[in-house]
């Protein structure tokens, strides 16, 4: 068949247009775009203030400057590198990163991981909105609203705003994650340059410098890495509608790339600010931006912090509505983003009660660790073991097809996930889960991450070789 050329007009993705496909397979037709797409995207869902908030987590665990900056680069390496590779399966398949799954997991076997994938999406949704919202209602203070309506106001605006954007779909999400990208990424080395004034050469080199060890350097690297991580389940939606004959190369370089570079400078901008104001942005991180911001940079900074949690957050609710279609529920995409909608009002209302977001978002990320890791790494070994090649009808057919398997489950898939996931916990050592093996026995470090990818790609090797061997895996794409 004829592949539809880069910059073509497909109805059934139009920027402006309601999207018309869910998780079905994207028909060879209707498929289009370029790796650049994937390199806007990324860099306009990353850079935002939940990202500097991200760097400054790293300074937490008592790390000193170089080490923190370190720890964003390395960290960052792992996390993008393994986003690149999780986009890859998408112009393969035509369909979301989660129904990918039922390929080395089996129909039955893929809802082990798809329920933490609803689960993570549904709190990465809700995180964002938090951030944005803040940012809405001190722009309402500063405008003289300052009722106790006014939260509810900005989060009912802000969520207002995704949801549109999400039923709108894959091209109006690329088509506005690349404009806003340029305006958030002037805008927030705005902030930089009067941040930067308030911190002195000494302070910055003398910060934590009698608390840094390699340990703690181990823990920033788990801590900065779990932020990118977060989103290989959700890469190949993005990636689904390309041609299939793209290169995987160009396709994993323009996704990780465009995620290394947004998320390296955010971070390193919320480095120097965290140690500005003390080290910790505290509960409420929108707040400390007062500190050094002048009046007339204020408004549009907060514009940014605003559209920044939006621009990221649009991929979060579009990701969640196609992972609760994944887990075969009976209802549309409108109905799931409802359903995602209700839950990110929920979890404001605790939020707005508790005040403790620093807490929460912190342990959300080492909780990330622990399965998006292993899951990761499965999907990919199992991509260069079949070498791409998916029967995407099949990926459709519950309780037959090719990916059934044995009684829904594919073994070698579950296993290596399930091993890859108690990896982690052995090797863990945050405040989420500290393992005693790293507290007591070894007494150092955080290895969580890495354990977590190594063992369950290479059990998943290990164990799949013999359906490979036996021509399992080298099928026709469908």
């Amino acid at each position: 068949m004829n592949e539809i050329a880069d910059n073509a007009v497909v109805v059934a993705d139009k920027v402006g247009s309601i999207e018309q496909h869910g998780i079905d397979p994207i028909p060879l037709n209707d498929r289009h775009g370029s790796p650049f797409e994937l390199f806007k995207l990324w860099v306009g869902a990353n850079v935002n203030y939940v990202v500097i908030v991200t760097g400054a987590f790293a300074l937490s665990v008592g790390v000193t400057l170089v080490q923190a900056i370190t720890a964003i680069i390395v960290g960052n390496l792992i996390g993008c590198v393994m986003v690149g590779l999780t986009s890859i399966q998408g112009p393969r398949t035509g369909t979301s990163g989660m129904m990918t799954s039922c390929v080395s997991f089996g129909q039955l076997g893929s809802i082990l991981p798809k329920i933490p994938n609803v689960i993570s999406a549904l709190s990465w949704f809700s995180i964002q909105s938090v951030v944005a919202t803040d940012a809405l209602q001190k722009l309402f203070s500063i405008a003289g609203y300052t009722s106790h309506s006014a939260v509810w106001t900005a989060l009912g605006l802000v969520l207002l705003t995704e949801i549109i954007m999400a039923v709108y779909g894959h091209a109006t999400i690329i088509a506005a994650e690349g404009f806003i990208a340029v305006v958030l990424a002037v805008l927030f080395c705005g902030l930089a340059l009067f941040v930067t004034p308030h911190v002195s050469i000494q302070q910055l080199i003398t910060f934590n410098q009698h608390q840094g060890s390699f340990s703690s350097w181990l823990v920033a690297i788990g801590i900065i890495a779990s932020y990118p991580i977060a989103w290989t389940n959700f890469a190949s939606d993005y990636s689904r509608y390309f041609p299939p004959s793209l290169s995987w190369k160009k396709i994993a370089l323009a996704a990780g790339l465009g995620q290394f570079v947004s998320l390296a400078l955010c971070e390193v901008i919320g480095v120097v600010f965290a140690i500005a104001v003390g080290g910790n942005l505290g509960n409420d991180p929108v707040s400390q931006l007062g500190h050094f911001i002048p009046t007339w940079f204020m408004v549009p900074l907060l514009i940014a912090v605003i559209f920044g949690g939006i621009a990221a957050n649009v991929p979060n609710g579009y990701t969640a509505s196609l992972g609760l279609l994944a887990l075969r529920l009976p209802m549309t995409r409108l109905t799931s983003l409802a359903v995602i909608t209700l839950f990110t009002v929920c979890v404001r209302i605790i939020i707005v009660y508790y005040s403790a977001f620093f807490d929460a978002y912190q342990n959300f990320l080492n909780y990330m660790v622990f399965w998006t890791g292993p899951w990761a790494a499965v999907v990919v070994v199992d991509y260069f073991m079949r070498n791409g090649s998916y029967l995407s009808a099949d990926m459709m057919t519950w309780r037959g097809g090719r990916y059934w398997y044995k009684n829904g489950i594919f073994w070698p898939g579950v296993i290596a996930f399930t091993v890859g996931i108690i990896c982690s916990l052995i090797f863990s050592n945050t405040s989420t889960f500290a393992s005693p093996i790293m507290t007591h026995i070894l007494g150092w470090g955080d290895l969580s991450l890495e354990a977590g990818i190594i063992s369950a790609g290479l059990i998943y090797w290990v164990m799949a070789r013999a359906h490979y061997k036996s021509g399992e895996f080298v099928v026709a794409h469908g």
